[in-house]
C-alpha cells in the first residue's frame, strides 16, 4: 500500500474483511473471524468510467448467518438447521439471497464514499453454502451527472469462488451528491 493508503481496524460478528484497490481494480478477502480490516488506498470516485469496476472475496460462516437470521426474522430451517438442510435439495446451510448481496452494500460503500442506494435488481441463481467462499463484484455500466448529483448504474454480480458460478446478478443505481463529489 502507498503512503496514501488508509487503514482501518472494526471489529464485530460479522467476519473480516481486507478490501483494497489497486489501478481501479478493487482486490479483497473475507475471512470467517473475529475482526475486519479494510485496507484502501484509493477510491472508484477517483475514475469513474465504463468499466471500472471493484470485488470482494468473503466467505459466511454458520454464526453470521444465524445472527441475520435472529434480526430479519428469517428463521427457514434451510439456513439454520443443519439437519434439516442436509436432508434437502441443497444438501447442507445455505447462505440467505440478501445477506449474500449485502456485499454490494460493502463495496459501494467502501469504494465510493458518500454514495447513496437508489436502487438494486436482483436475480439469485445459485444458492451459496455455508463457508464457501463468494466473490461479490460491481462494474460501473452507466455514469450521468443530473441536478442531485451523479448517478452510477453497475451490474452487481456474486460468483462461487470455487467454480466461478454466478450466484446473484443484478443491477444497482447510486447516487453521489454534488456535495461528495
Amino acid at each position: 500500500l502507498t503512503n496514501t493508503s488508509r487503514r482501518m481496524y472494526l471489529r464485530g460478528k460479522w467476519g473480516s474483511l481486507s478490501v483494497f484497490i489497486r489501478r481501479n481494480r478493487l482486490w479483497g478477502t473475507r475471512k470467517c473471524c473475529s475482526a475486519a480490516q479494510f485496507d484502501i488506498n484509493e477510491t472508484l470516485t477517483s475514475d469513474l468510467k465504463i468499466g471500472a469496476y471493484a470485488e470482494v472475496k468473503h466467505c459466511f460462516n454458520q454464526s453470521s448467518v444465524k445472527t441475520f437470521s435472529d434480526i430479519s426474522g428469517d428463521n427457514n430451517p434451510l439456513h439454520i438447521d443443519d439437519e434439516v438442510a442436509k436432508a434437502s435439495q441443497f444438501g447442507g446451510t445455505i447462505v440467505h439471497g440478501i445477506l449474500v448481496s449485502s456485499l454490494f452494500s460493502t463495496l459501494f460503500g467502501r469504494t465510493i464514499p458518500g454514495s447513496i442506494y437508489i436502487n438494486q435488481s436482483m436475480t439469485f441463481r445459485k444458492p451459496v453454502k455455508v463457508g464457501a467462499p463468494v466473490i461479490a463484484r460491481i462494474e460501473v455500466n452507466r455514469v450521468s451527472s443530473k441536478r442531485p448529483g451523479v448517478f452510477i448504474t453497475c451490474r452487481t454480480t456474486c460468483r462461487l469462488a470455487d467454480d466461478g458460478m454466478l450466484a446473484v446478478d443484478g443491477e444497482a443505481t447510486v447516487l453521489i451528491p454534488h456535495s461528495s463529489t
